[in-house]
């Protein structure tokens, strides 16, 4: 009899913790105990724990409200980036010299990845600001030379009447649109360009406030979802009817990203933009519009120390062809601010310098406008 009742005990006991596990499993999707369903974040957190980009910390708790430090959002962006662990025997940062750490491996993975600009320590148990977050994933994206350009374009006096970046970005006003940021202006003009972060409101950032961890979240999910996004690419041509000037067979708001150096028919195109050419051509298209990229090549004489010394003219495409077959008397480069490739051709006593859009660099190029929001690239080759 006593047998008989401890088991229905016991069997109650069971029962009524597996009423109260459902329960909080209904009550909170995300997961987490302390995450309400109701929570702004709620979302943003639990595809984070589908996608591992971040995970709670501990007991069932996500840490909802609790800071984020920098070294949990550098290991969070080694996660979204899907960076391969690197674990030197010793610290690139006097701060991170404890290989036991839980975030040593983190911190030296995104350091190697140009996530921490240069700097003895790295405050990796530091709350990380948001503009610090910006920044942060901004590099971790690879676009920290970008960055640097842009700020320096909102510090110039705009330049309508020109071609090329400042004639672009003319037409946007300022890159960063908050008033209360005066450091790391760039990178936050391209995460809020990008869609990854917004301000406290349409004139403030609050760059110096520190980042909750549901915050960062909502940060990460925002960038796995541009990185994830889909963009379509297609070929440009030109086409004329009879009598008429030629054009191309692009949708009309379609934006070219224009340079100074080459017209192409009755329509200014560049054969080699600039990345922040783009990146100011993706802006003035907006989310879901569209970019035309062209794949043409420039050549340029230069003199014996390799500085351009002529005009800019068209190269034809077998004539690029032909140099880039030519191992024997051809050097190959690559420019990390413009993502175009470039070479130096020396045939007989005369060297040219010859930039051309490679597939890598177009292919970046596109990856740009797509983290953009820009749903069709055009490529005119």
């Amino acid at each position: 009899m006593k047998m008989k009742q401890l088991l229905k005990r016991t069997l109650a006991l069971l029962l009524a913790v597996l009423t109260m596990a459902t329960a909080v499993s209904a009550a909170n999707k995300s997961g987490y105990s302390d995450v309400p369903d109701k929570h702004w974040a709620a979302s943003s957190i639990a595809q984070c724990r589908q996608y591992d980009l971040l995970q709670g910390v501990g007991n069932g708790k996500f840490g909802l409200g609790q800071k984020m430090t920098r070294a949990a959002y550098a290991s969070a962006l080694c996660r979204l980036m899907g960076w391969k662990t690197v674990t030197p025997q010793k610290g690139s940062f006097s701060d991170n010299q404890d290989t036991k750490k839980w975030y040593y491996s983190a911190v030296e993975t995104a350091a190697a990845h140009d996530v921490f600009p240069g700097s003895s320590k790295c405050r990796p148990n530091d709350a990380v600001t948001r503009e610090e977050m910006a920044a942060m994933t901004v590099r971790a994206l690879g676009y920290s030379v970008l960055a640097g350009i842009i700020a320096d374009a909102d510090a110039q006096p705009v330049q309508s009447d020109t071609l090329g970046f400042a004639g672009l970005t003319a037409h946007i006003g300022k890159n960063c649109p908050f008033a209360d940021c005066t450091t790391n202006r760039g990178y936050i003009a391209l995460a809020y360009r990008m869609g990854i972060m917004t301000g406290v409101n349409k004139y403030n950032f609050d760059p110096k406030g520190t980042a909750t961890r549901e915050q960062a979240a909502a940060v990460l999910l925002r960038t796995y979802e541009r990185l994830h996004a889909s963009v379509s690419v297609k070929d440009a041509h030109w086409v004329a009817a009879e009598g008429e000037p030629r054009t191309l067979d692009v949708p009309k708001d379609c934006i070219f990203t224009v340079s100074h150096t080459a017209r192409r028919g009755e329509q200014a195109v560049s054969p080699c933009a600039a990345l922040e050419e783009v990146y100011a051509a993706a802006v003035l298209a907006g989310k879901g519009g569209s970019v035309l990229l062209c794949a043409g090549s420039v050549v340029q004489k230069t003199d014996k120390k390799g500085v351009a010394t002529g005009e800019a003219e068209e190269l034809p495409a077998e004539k690029l062809q032909a140099m880039l077959s030519d191992t024997k008397n051809t050097t190959f480069h690559r420019s990390t601010q413009y993502k175009s490739s470039y070479l130096y051709n020396k045939s007989g006593a005369e060297t040219v310098c010859v930039w051309y859009e490679s597939e890598a660099d177009l292919a970046e190029k596109t990856e740009l406008c797509k983290l953009l929001g820009v749903k069709t690239v055009y490529i005119l080759k």
